[in-house]
């Protein structure tokens, strides 16, 4: 009779002792990193700045058409009455006519007011007095070159400069020859710089030579010594 034991299928009997190792769990897998945005290019941004932007009509103004007969006319007036003005000036001034002497031979130029100590204008002829400032004309228009050059003017005086140099050039690529040459004798003697101006010469080579002046302003006046009442 078999066993009651033996009645019941056992199939792990055998392996009644035998001690199992778990295993090692593998390890989680990586989740892969999300990739980073593509960055919209220059034209996605500028179409998304511009969105809902209506565009306006168009708002130039067209200017009537102006004759250009009336543009050369008064541009011919204008270099006529320049002309002119500077013609006469130097006329009153070699009449002796105004408060100035001036000698001009070839491009070479020197004035001076009448009387002045010709050792005073000696010396500054032969550029022995010290130049304290200096005025470049060059690319001026006439209206700025004045302008600039009456500011100049009063500006030295008042910081009690005597001696000055101004370029004006020699006029050599212009049509005209040196223009700002005669304008800058007239603007010196006369107007309100005529009343701060003593003497002007041609410069030496080393300063510009028959293309710049030489300028020698008067003194400042000093300021009157006033005691207050105690």
């Amino acid at each position: 009779m078999a066993r009651k034991e033996d009645q019941f299928h056992a199939p792990f009997k055998e392996l009644k002792g035998v001690k199992i190792t778990p295993g090692k769990k593998p390890p989680p897998a990586k989740q892969a990193e999300p990739e980073p945005p593509e960055e919209p290019d220059d034209r996605e941004i500028f179409a998304s700045a511009m969105r809902g932007v209506v565009p306006i009509g168009n708002d130039r103004v067209i200017p009537e058409p102006v004759d250009p007969r009336d543009i050369v006319d008064s541009v011919r007036e204008s270099v006529r009455r320049q002309d002119q003005e500077a013609i006469d000036t130097l006329k009153a001034l070699v009449r002796g006519a105004a408060h100035f002497d001036i000698t001009c031979t070839g491009e070479y130029l020197e004035g001076h007011t009448v009387p002045l100590d010709p050792k005073t204008m000696a010396k500054l002829k032969a550029g022995e007095l010290t130049v304290q400032g200096h005025l470049d004309l060059h690319g001026y228009t006439r209206q700025a070159a004045e302008q600039v050059l009456v500011s100049f003017i009063l500006s030295s005086h008042a910081l009690g400069h005597r001696v000055v140099l101004i370029i004006h050039g020699r006029g050599l690529k212009s049509s005209r020859g040196p223009v700002l040459k005669e304008q800058l004798v007239r603007w010196l003697t006369t107007g309100s710089l005529s009343h701060l101006v003593l003497a002007f010469s041609s410069a030496r080579p080393c300063d510009g030579g028959t293309g710049a002046l030489y300028v020698l302003l008067k003194r400042r006046p000093k300021k009157s010594k006033w005691n207050r009442p105690g």
